[in-house]
């Protein structure tokens, strides 16, 4: 059951300002409860609901089945949804436009950050990595739809720019254990010097795997494997040795990893669907463990809550 009076204030916002994101909606209605809005949005048959966001596959260890859809369907909302009335569609398609390339330039420019960031490294460490490794990008960025919200950060309690860069890094097999260790050591040092530079507040995560291990984790078996083998899955070429990289993309293909991946896609996609039938259907509030686990993933709980 929606509300008749949050109908009204929704149409009044809309129509006096044009297509809103869903954030912009909640700023209109002076703060008023995210899935309050949501229902109401999404449960009215007068307001019209237009998605731009791409999506992909994302495991929630808090749940049971673990598949779920990126962005969260709070995210999705907030960012990505656009809220209009019948009159207003071609105002939407200029909007969408603005937006989806608005999301575009801070991808690339997250993009241009992690370039930067390996830069960063010292010549010899930049040298051995570009010859015996590759480096990719995985989350959002690789979806271009990166965005600049700023988030807390849990480690130095301060405000960083929106998406995270998380940069994988896979050596060949039998590269240099103390070379790769120095490389890795240097590589936090750069991490933590970017997340505090005034003019970066980028938080960028490394992860360093032997190419036997990527491999190996492309069996799908358990959590760690999916999440591993969906990142190449999803990735976008950074730099370092490309043919590694196709070898890579070319062995998830071949033990049917990648066909595994695609499977969960449509699972999830159904989830989702179910979800937000469940949390049209519930009158339990935002605070309701059960619904958040619906709405947003629990990592964004600082975020949302």
């Amino acid at each position: 059951m929606i509300s008749a009076d949050m109908e009204t204030r929704i149409i009044d916002a809309v129509n006096a300002r044009g297509p809103l994101l869903g954030r912009e909606l909640v700023e209109a209605l002076d703060g008023a409860p995210y899935l309050d809005v949501w229902r109401t949005c999404f449960g009215s048959g007068f307001l019209q609901i237009s998605h731009f966001a791409r999506y992909y596959l994302r495991y929630d260890i808090t749940r049971e089945d673990f598949i779920r859809l990126s962005p969260s369907i709070l995210r999705d909302f907030l960012t990505f949804t656009l809220i209009s009335l019948p009159h207003q569609r071609s105002q939407v398609i200029e909007r969408q436009i603005q937006l989806s390339n608005h999301h575009r330039e801070i991808s690339v420019r997250k993009l241009a950050v992690a370039r930067d960031t390996i830069m960063y490294l010292s010549d010899e460490h930049r040298k051995a990595l570009f010859e015996n490794a590759v480096c990719f990008i995985a989350g959002d960025i690789a979806y271009y739809l990166a965005h600049d919200e700023p988030r807390q950060n849990q480690q130095l309690g301060k405000l960083i720019q929106g998406s995270d860069i998380d940069i994988v890094v896979v050596f060949r097999d039998g590269f240099d254990p103390d070379m790769l260790k120095a490389i890795d050591e240097e590589m936090l040092a750069v991490k933590n010097f970017v997340l505090r530079r005034t003019n970066f507040k980028e938080e960028v995560d490394f992860v360093v795997k032997p190419e036997s291990r990527m491999k190996a984790q492309m069996m799908y078996g358990d959590i760690h494997e999916k999440i591993a083998s969906k990142i190449l899955y999803e990735s976008m070429f950074l730099c370092g040795d490309f043919t590694l990289y196709v070898e890579l993309k070319n062995a998830l293909r071949d033990v049917e990893a990648t066909a595994k991946i695609e499977a969960d896609f449509d699972a999830a996609l159904k989830s989702r669907r179910d979800s937000m039938k469940s949390l049209l259907q519930t009158e339990g509030d935002i605070e309701d463990p059960s619904v958040q686990s619906l709405f947003f993933f629990s990592q964004e709980r600082v975020e949302f809550t």
